[in-house]
């Protein structure tokens, strides 16, 4: 699994280079991201699978010449260092609700409270950054209904429904995997 991601994100780091730098995938160099696979805490594969997508979608859309291609570049500007901090401290909180779930907790989970502590206090930026995401998500999907691309305006969809599973589950679910660690982690005060 990890030579997959690996490999995966080399494939996606040698498109942005090809798109001349428009978009970069900063997260490959990660040092968070290094800390939390050393830590055995880690993105979802499915979460990671779909922003590679989202990646790979936006990259292509930024290829594409005229109005389209520069509404793409404008939200790619604002998505890339979203979604590298995203990854930093949203996502990888979340690889560790199945063995929550189970009732499991090993001294290794505390290494998410840095990153749920970090998305707390980060959380009202990171929703103002999704406004401007938003707005910028728009204004491509307004461009590429007008020039008659379906595959942008249709990305664009599926990127403003992505946004909101984020705001609405990710990152409330990734707050409360920081509280249930902490809470788990806590001395037990013995009652008398």
């Amino acid at each position: 699994m990890v030579r997959s991601s690996i490999i995966g994100r080399a494939v996606i780091a040698a498109v942005a280079a090809a798109a001349g730098g428009a978009f970069s995938y900063a997260r490959a160099q990660n040092p968070a991201e290094a800390h939390a696979h050393k830590s055995s805490i880690g993105i979802p594969e499915s979460m990671h699978a779909e922003h590679a997508e989202i990646h790979e979608a936006l990259v292509r859309a930024t290829k594409v010449k005229g109005p389209v291609g520069a509404a793409a570049r404008e939200l790619a500007a604002l998505l890339d260092p979203h979604f590298a901090r995203e990854e930093q401290i949203a996502l990888p909180p979340l690889g560790l609700l199945v063995p929550l779930s189970r009732g499991e907790l090993t001294p290794e989970m505390r290494a998410v409270l840095p990153m749920t502590d970090s998305l707390r206090a980060e959380l009202p930026r990171m929703l103002e950054e999704h406004k401007a995401i938003r707005a910028a998500t728009l204004r491509m999907i307004k461009v590429a209904t007008a020039n008659g691309n379906a595959t942008v305006k249709s990305f664009g969809e599926r990127l403003a429904a992505h946004a909101r599973s984020e705001e609405e589950m990710f990152y409330p679910m990734a707050l409360i995997v920081g509280d249930v660690v902490r809470a788990r982690s806590a001395p037990s005060v013995s009652r008398r």
